[in-house]
């Protein structure tokens, strides 16, 4: 049976949007996360797509059409690159303006094609950009939280096999240049049927990912929590805990503090002794951590190993003092627990009196003051704001006697 490329383009934009509908219908039905939002609106833009190329197909709309298709395609991927790091606990600003920058470029890259002398070809920027939305998803899906999930191998090899595909014709069209049209490999047919295979894939993946986060997660009012079996939150549990804390002591103008506590060199101690010992030194930071918390306090650690510590401190220094008294204590606890090599550790404090009730803008300012921390060779413990106006007139002294 031969498909001619309108009869593919008609099958195309029936499984998206009913691929993509049901996926939608249950987004709006029920309280979903972030990551299922993100992803929605990647359906919605790859429906967007293909009703552009079905406009394209049967009219004569000029060149706006295919830079509505080509752009909603691009921007489709990326939301499903954006909703994998959501979901892995990260943000998706940054990402959001490399996907808006890549969409818009590749509508100007249809609107320049009739510009230029001799013409270019619109579609490699589509090729490219589209191979590189698929590859970044692909490398972001086989780790953070999605690495804990089988279903996330599937979505991640469909994706992998989209960016290779893409990979593929780009490489092709700049071979074959026009030629490339009459090769059945490089034909629209072929890749409509690839976009078949790939939407029906994505959907199946996506809500069991969905589903699955919710059991493990919990919705953002559930009373399930995602905890190691040593009592410490993982990330997305501990930041929902820290959110809830923050705007309690926001109501009441109480001060709140976020402690990181960065290891460092544990790659490095993994690669000379063995992953083992690495992990032996990780779990000994751990209970000389959990030993010394405030018993109200919530424990946490992150995709890197990180610490993480919400408590209420009784004024500033009282939370410089802990994390003092834990640093030390973690050296103790290293040093009696028989490790190879006691690994550096950088104690980052940030307070909401300095910056604010921000629940993101606290932890990133705990975990920069950790990094100094680690970078410095007579400081262990760096408060963020505090210890970086202190470092700057340090700068200027010694600026100015030399």
């Amino acid at each position: 049976m031969n498909l001619d490329p309108g009869t593919v383009t008609l099958l195309t934009a029936i499984v998206v949007h009913v691929a993509g509908g049901v996926f939608v219908l249950e987004t709006m039905l029920r309280k979903d996360d972030r990551a299922g939002r993100v992803w929605a609106l990647g359906f919605i833009a790859g429906m967007v797509a293909t009703e552009a190329y079905v406009l394209d197909a049967v009219t004569e709309a000029g060149w706006w059409p295919l830079a509505v298709g080509n752009g909603a395609w691009v921007t489709g991927l990326g939301l499903f690159w954006i909703g994998v790091r959501v979901y892995n606990g990260k943000r998706g600003r940054s990402a959001g303006v490399v996907v808006a920058a890549a969409a818009l470029l590749t509508c100007a890259a249809v609107l320049l094609e009739g510009l230029t002398t001799p013409p270019w070809r619109a579609e490699w920027v589509m090729f490219a950009a589209n191979a590189a939305m698929a590859a970044l998803a692909a490398i972001e899906a086989v780790g953070g939280a999605m690495r804990h999930t089988r279903s996330a191998l599937g979505f991640a090899s469909v994706l992998a096999a989209a960016s290779a595909f893409q990979v593929a014709r780009l490489i092709g069209s700049l071979a074959l240049g026009a030629r490339s049209d009459a090769e059945p490999w490089m034909s629209s047919t072929v890749a409509g049927l690839a976009i078949i295979g790939l939407v029906i894939v994505a959907a199946m993946t996506t809500s069991v990912l969905r589903a699955e986060q919710v059991r493990l997660r919990g919705t953002e009012d559930s009373s399930l929590m995602a905890i190691a079996p040593d009592g410490v939150l993982l990330l997305p549990s501990f930041v929902r805990v820290l959110g809830g804390r923050l705007m309690r002591a926001n109501r009441r103008a109480e001060l709140f503090a976020v402690l990181v506590i960065r290891i460092d060199s544990l790659a490095r101690i993994a690669t000379a002794f063995g992953a083992d010992e690495a992990e032996h030194v990780r779990q000994s930071a751990r209970a000389a951590a959990r030993r010394l918390s405030p018993t109200t306090a919530a424990l946490g650690t992150d995709d890197r190993g990180a610490l993480l510590l919400a408590f209420q401190p009784s004024s500033p220094a009282d939370a410089r003092q802990l994390a003092a008294r834990m640093h030390r204590a973690m050296l103790d606890q290293l040093a009696t627990a028989g490790v190879p090599v006691v690994p550096p550790i950088g104690m980052g404090v940030s307070l909401t009196s300095i910056s604010g009730y921000d629940r993101d803008v606290l932890l990133d300012a705990a975990r920069l003051a950790a990094k100094r921390a680690i970078a410095s060779d007579d400081v262990t413990v760096v408060v963020a704001g505090e210890d970086d106006d202190e470092d700057a007139s340090a700068r200027d002294g010694r600026a100015r006697e030399r």
